[in-house]
């Protein structure tokens, strides 16, 4: 019987990504960069973080290369839907988040953003990607800030711990719903410590509502992302 051999091979997918210019300035812009969550698409975060951010950022929302057949909410249709990677092997997924953020940037800085005041930013599934990639950029250059929407921390960190040169240079504003079926109480009750502990400042602020970002949030959203314009 002839022997199993498996490989693991690397191959490049487009990225496409959408985004709303700033209104008219002098000199680079600061920059938003989105992530939307498991089964949605570029579209409908650009349309939440365009209400959300001050007019003087860059918005860019990416599109995750990975792609599925999602049921409606309201209905049994299936749509097309855009993530981040379910691989088992969670450095996959991890590196296919961390190449896009990476071309992101670079399309970014070709379009007029400021990489010094670029503010990542997530909704459900990146947001853990996105904690991680702050604590070790891939430039070596910190984030401005991290802004999480309804999502998770890496699961390893699981209490206080020591951030590094870039997270200790980063802010951090995580929302999360009352609500929320896939983060419960129970389960983000520990997350201002965690993250206080590992940035420059970290504010876990909560709203009524489910799995979804929550409108009410915008007034404080828009008022953190200007103390970083």
């Amino acid at each position: 019987m002839a022997s199993e051999i498996e490989a693991f091979l690397t191959v490049e997918v487009p990225l496409r990504l959408l985004a709303r210019r700033p209104e008219s300035g002098c000199g680079a812009s600061p920059v938003l960069l989105g992530m939307h969550g498991y089964g949605m698409d570029a579209e409908s975060l650009l349309a939440v973080l365009a209400k959300a951010a001050p007019p003087s950022f860059l918005v860019v929302s990416l599109q995750g290369p990975h792609s599925t057949l999602v049921s409606g909410v309201d209905d049994a249709e299936q749509k097309k839907g855009f993530h981040w990677g379910v691989s088992p092997r969670a450095e996959d997924n991890r590196l296919v988040h961390r190449r896009a953020v990476v071309a992101a940037l670079a399309w970014a800085g070709a379009n007029g953003g400021d990489r010094a005041r670029t503010v990542l930013a997530g909704f459900s599934q990146p947001c853990s990607f996105n904690y991680r990639l702050a604590a070790a950029p891939p430039d070596g250059l910190p984030f401005a800030a991290v802004l999480a929407f309804c999502g998770g921390v890496p699961g390893e960190w699981t209490g206080p711990g020591e951030p590094t040169a870039a997270s200790a240079a980063a802010d951090v504003l995580h929302v999360s719903t009352n609500d929320d079926p896939y983060y419960p109480e129970a389960r983000i009750a520990p997350y201002a410590e965690i993250l206080a502990s590992r940035f420059r400042t970290a504010a876990h602020l909560r709203y009524d509502g489910r799995h979804h970002v929550p409108s009410k949030s915008f007034a404080d959203v828009r008022a953190f992302l200007e103390a970083h314009s």
